[in-house]
């Protein structure tokens, strides 16, 4: 079941990202609940959450959005997508990640997160093996569109192994 308060803090830190550190204007579209098998656009940065949370975030573009957000964290246009755009894109989902991790930390639930990794190519195959992801779709003013998905769950409490006495 996805709980508002696992999705909440990665739209939190997106704003905090697009908006407040890079003066970009920011709106939400509807979200949706999917069942994603395959990456949604040209390119996405998943991060892997493990912890009191487990399961995967994307940060899904086209690749025009990818090169325009890439031009503004480096501060220079970038006509090809390359090694210093992806880098930038990681860093940017590093980022978001990081943010809303700190938000859950102070809800109480522990977070680790994997190192971003870049996928390009619309329809590479992922796992999301019983997880649903919800999509916030959102509008980063001239800079094109972002869909954020989450596919987060409470990680279940295991029982402590019991022992016995001889």
């Amino acid at each position: 079941m996805l709980k508002a308060e696992f999705i909440n803090p990665f739209v939190e830190g997106a704003i905090v990202f697009f908006k407040h550190e890079m003066g970009i204007e920011i709106a939400r579209n509807k979200p949706s609940i999917e069942s994603c098998h395959s990456t949604p656009e040209d390119v996405t940065v998943l991060t892997g959450v493990t912890g009191d949370t487990e399961g995967i975030v994307l940060y899904s573009m086209n690749s025009r959005t990818a090169k325009n957000i890439a031009s503004e964290l480096i501060g220079n246009p970038v006509p090809l997508y390359d090694q210093m755009a992806e880098s930038a894109l990681a860093e940017m989902g590093n980022i978001i990640t990081g943010q809303a991790a700190a938000r859950l930390e102070s809800l109480g639930y522990t977070c680790k997160l994997s190192p971003p990794a870049l996928i390009t190519g619309e329809g590479a195959l992922i796992s999301a093996v019983s997880l649903n992801m919800l999509v916030i779709p959102l509008v980063l003013g001239n800079l094109g569109k972002l869909s954020i998905y989450v596919a987060l769950q409470e990680r279940s409490k295991r029982e402590a192994p019991r022992q016995t006495v001889s």
